[in-house]
């Protein structure tokens, strides 16, 4: 089984350009010449989340008299394009962020934007809160850059347990058993998967896992480097399947007009039985519809595909202190309040699992357990 460390953001095969300000809320001009002030930047996880990040403050300014925090919150889609990049260049720059690892911090380790907290991490004791090896994946050149938060898997199709029920169809393992349940589906009424694609990277995420299995990983990789072309033969093939979908009428007529959480809306609803996207939507789904009976299934094999069928997609998201901020001890210090095991706890109750020590003796909810297994495994749900 080969694991592809991805972004959130996508395998996204076009390029958009957004011109649109950043907006943030709870931030004030102040923070740039208040010299205790920390700016904390992220993109909305909702009022579960909000409520956390409120409390890592409260217990901040209480072993750090005469500080404040103050958050520069953005709409999610909003801060990963254009509003993060905004928020660096402004007049009132976070001194943390958070960020996706991979291509995404080495472009903000390469633009300056990305403290080394090596010595920090072991100082204010965030080393404590992590197991050995846990830094990897954001440590770049032998310097840690990033602290890490969450890895997620970023795409399996997530099913409604009910419809599945009530058509008789069980999760399918082969790209073609999954058609002919798509076809029971729509033949109930029912849109077999719900997307909303409006920002790209919701079908870049499923349909890049997709062209991974049917060309393999070696040319899927060369052609995202623009070494190989789009329109090789094995593309144009892999690119057939998604067309086929589209023709069937198993995607949402509306998927390139709707957001991400449009889509989860139209899941949430039973209007779709099947949606293609991350473990992020645990915290979701517990937050706007909790009564709903969610499984999942890894994306199913492709016949006759190139790519490793058992692969899975998966990211290691996490802060970075910025290494423009004059304040980065106490941004490191924060975030080392942000991971301690009754932090931990908190964040896990929310349906958010920190990679964080103590994250992985917590006992889980069933779904976000599952994740963690597909992790370090595979399966369904």
């Amino acid at each position: 089984m080969k694991i592809t460390r991805n972004l959130k953001t996508g395998v996204l095969l076009v390029v958009v350009l957004l011109a649109s300000l950043s907006l943030t809320t709870a931030c004030s001009s102040s923070g740039s010449t208040n010299d205790k002030v920390l700016q904390v930047a992220f993109g909305s996880g909702g009022s579960d989340a909000q409520k956390i990040w409120d409390q890592i403050a409260t217990a901040f300014k209480a072993k750090n008299p005469g500080w404040k925090v103050e958050f520069q919150v953005q709409n999610d889609d909003l801060y990963e394009t254009i509003g993060l990049k905004n928020l660096l260049t402004s007049g009132n720059p976070p001194d943390v962020y958070f960020e996706w690892a991979g291509a995404r911090l080495n472009n903000k380790n390469n633009d300056g934007y990305a403290a080394d907290i090596t010595s920090l991490v072991k100082s204010t004791g965030l080393a404590d809160e992590f197991n050995t090896g846990a830094f990897n994946a954001t440590t770049i050149d032998g310097k840690i850059r990033m602290v890490p938060y969450t890895s997620d898997v970023t795409n399996v199709m997530w099913y409604n347990k009910d419809i599945f029920a009530k058509l008789k169809i069980t999760p399918p393992t082969t790209w073609s058993e999954m058609l002919a349940d798509s076809a029971k589906i729509k033949a109930a009424g029912i849109t077999p998967f719900a997307v909303g694609n409006k920002d790209l990277w919701v079908a870049g995420n499923w349909f890049g896992h997709l062209y991974s299995r049917v060309v393999g990983e070696s040319l899927y990789d060369q052609t995202l480097s623009y070494n190989k072309p789009l329109n090789s033969p094995e593309m144009v093939k892999a690119l057939q399947y998604v067309a086929d979908l589209h023709k069937a009428g198993y995607v949402n007529a509306s998927a390139n007009s709707i957001t991400d959480n449009e889509g989860y809306t139209l899941f949430y609803q039973g209007k779709a039985a099947m949606l293609p996207i991350g473990s992020w939507i645990i915290a979701a789904q517990l937050q706007d519809a909790p009564k709903l009976n969610m499984g999942w299934f890894n994306l199913p094999a492709v016949e006759g595909g190139a790519g490793d069928q058992k692969s899975i997609m998966a990211v290691t998201t996490g802060f970075i202190v910025n290494a423009k901020s004059k304040k980065q001890d106490k941004a490191a210090e924060f975030l080392q309040m942000a991971f301690t095991p009754e932090m931990v706890a908190v964040w896990i109750k929310s349906g958010v699992t920190p990679v964080a020590k103590a994250g992985a003796s917590a006992a889980l909810d069933p779904l976000s357990q599952s994740m963690i297994n597909l992790l370090n495994c595979c399966g369904t749900s």
